[in-house]
């Protein structure tokens, strides 16, 4: 049994959001391509900013409070962040969100197909992080001329 027009047209959230999770997944698998999950994680700890937070996982509270996000987008294209509206440190939940809020903004004026919204940042989901962080790697690259 497959999902047909008629669930959409009936607005079956639960089987649009499977369609949505299929695009993300391909989004994902094109972009990581013959890559493991380790590769994009080492790069992220790798980019300026992000030395000295270093992350094991996605879901690493160290990636809750934005900054880490925002450095891979500074990463992809250094003039593009506002380092003064930035709450380094984020000491309060609204500095989290601000800064999650900035970083998905900055990703997407780079041109990252961003899937994630902020909350998604404050509760650590591992997929869209990695998904986030993917988009980004993917930009990194073209900026540097490899693929």
């Amino acid at each position: 049994m497959g999902i047909g027009s008629q669930d959409i047209q009936q607005g079956n959230k639960k089987l649009i959001l499977a369609i949505v999770w299929q695009l993300m997944r391909l989004h994902y698998l094109q972009i990581i391509g013959s890559k493991q999950d380790a590769d994009i994680l080492k790069w992220a700890n790798s980019c300026k900013g992000n030395e000295n937070m270093q992350i094991a996982k996605f879901n690493d509270a160290k990636v809750g409070d934005g900054v880490f996000l925002i450095n891979l987008c500074a990463a992809v294209e250094p003039r593009i962040v506002d380092w003064e509206i930035v709450r380094n440190p984020a000491q309060s939940e609204e500095d989290k969100q601000l800064n999650a809020k900035y970083a998905i903004s900055i990703a997407r004026k780079l041109g990252a197909t961003i899937f994630m919204v902020w909350d998604d940042v404050l509760e650590l989901k591992q997929k869209m992080l990695l998904i986030f962080c993917c988009s980004l790697y993917e930009l990194f690259n073209e900026a540097q001329g490899q693929k």
